[in-house]
């Protein structure tokens, strides 16, 4: 195989001239520099996407840890900063753990006085969970120092790497996340 048919271009044909596609719209033929990608490209893109997001995802959660908090319990304290209050079992819902393992997580950000849990008012079976002053402040830290790693790294970077960044980012919001309605 051709170098320039590795990278995903089309072969020629046999008179020397590039294969095309047919337009789905129109079943016309076009130039196959304007086909769409391969499934094997489209693949090989999804799966190296898929890998830069959660390994920039990990490295930055990682930014928010601290001594005295690790990044499962900063996860916490930030779903409660947003939220107001929370259940126990909402908790480990969200963070996709039991309801044990949460009580435990619950317990020490307790004894750490970054959070404080009491009866809810409506059902005395139920408990509340809501961030302390100090857990506000573990959470704003924690936040703060993500940020400044994040910038840290575009800062070092090249301008044309950072308007790719900027491009990228663009793209990946338009692609990706949806529009709100």
């Amino acid at each position: 195989m051709s170098p320039r048919a590795r990278e995903g271009a089309t072969p020629e044909d046999g008179n020397g001239t590039e294969a095309s596609a047919a337009d789905p719209s129109t079943g016309a033929a076009r130039p196959a520099d304007l086909a769409g990608p391969t499934e094997v490209e489209v693949g090989e893109l999804a799966a190296e996407l898929q890998r830069v997001l959660l390994v920039s995802s990990r490295i930055l959660r990682s930014q928010t840890a601290s001594e005295d908090v690790s990044v499962p319990q900063f996860s916490v304290l930030a779903f409660l900063q947003r939220a107001g209050e929370s259940t126990p079992g909402a908790l480990a819902d969200f963070e996709h753990v039991s309801p044990p393992v949460m009580t435990r997580t619950l317990g020490r950000l307790e004894g750490a006085g970054l959070v404080h849990r009491t009866a809810h008012p409506g059902d005395g079976r139920q408990v509340r969970v809501t961030l302390t002053a100090a857990g506000e402040q573990v959470v704003l830290a924690g936040r703060e120092r993500r940020d400044a790693w994040l910038r840290s790294r575009i800062e070092a970077a090249a301008p044309a790497e950072r308007e790719a960044l900027r491009e990228a980012a663009r793209v990946m919001r338009g692609i990706l996340i949806p529009p709100r309605e």
